[in-house]
């Protein structure tokens, strides 16, 4: 089975869960599902739903190649960078 076909059967598993009223554990004994294998996916694909987080005390920047760059500080102090 490729990775595509195993996250789409996963999630399949996922929505069958939420809609079947069952209690996880219920619902992986029924559909003789490890439910350790369960709550690994779930947390799996949870996980690549999110964007990467932006450590703290940084933000992302996009410069365009022909642009000056200035960057003011808290202080007054500044960092420029000219093309």
């Amino acid at each position: 089975m490729t990775r595509k076909a195993l996250v789409t059967q996963m999630v399949q598993l996922m929505e069958a869960q939420a809609k079947s009223g069952l209690s996880k554990k219920a619902f992986c004994a029924e559909h003789d599902i490890p439910v350790a294998k369960f709550y690994y996916w779930q947390r799996r694909l949870s996980l690549e739903d999110q964007e990467p987080p932006v450590p703290a005390g940084f933000t992302s920047l996009s410069v365009r190649p022909a642009a000056d760059l200035e960057l003011c500080l808290p202080d007054g102090q500044w960092i420029g960078v000219r093309t």
